[in-house]
């Protein structure tokens, strides 16, 4: 993982209130996908548009990427994973976040993400947003 995918991950498990959301705590929270074989509840999160630099004529202003984060369940309704989109929001949404080697100018949710998915007949939900990380 690079600088910035540790620390949202590091910021995702230290928020206990989504933690206890999932099945396996503080161990249920993937980047890019859940492993073989893992029950949800559970979190993942990727980059969904890598490192922009935005430059300025001396040189790079800051960093623009945007990350994906979304609780995932299983079973007929979206309630658990609508529970679990919003202690993601509330553990990022204008939040603090350290980046080693970086300055965190913001850390903002673009848009929410909410889809569901069959697999061998059971069904998933993904419920969460995409967040804006701005950092220099």
């Amino acid at each position: 993982m690079n600088a910035t995918d540790v620390a949202v991950f590091t910021k995702l498990t230290g928020a206990s209130a989504l933690t206890t959301l999932l099945s396996g705590g503080t161990a249920s929270v993937f980047n890019w996908v859940g492993p073989q074989n893992t029950d949800p509840p559970y979190v993942i999160f990727n980059v969904q548009s890598p490192s922009v630099p935005v430059r300025t004529l001396t040189g790079v202003a800051y960093e623009n990427l945007i990350y994906s984060v979304r609780g995932v369940t299983v079973g007929p309704t979206t309630a658990a994973a609508g529970t679990i989109a919003t202690q993601i929001n509330v553990a990022l949404d204008d939040k603090a976040l350290s980046i080693t080697g970086f300055t965190l100018m913001y850390l903002r949710r673009v848009q929410d993400i909410d889809f569901p998915e069959i697999v061998a007949g059971q069904q998933y939900h993904h419920r969460g947003a995409t967040y804006r990380i701005l950092a220099r």
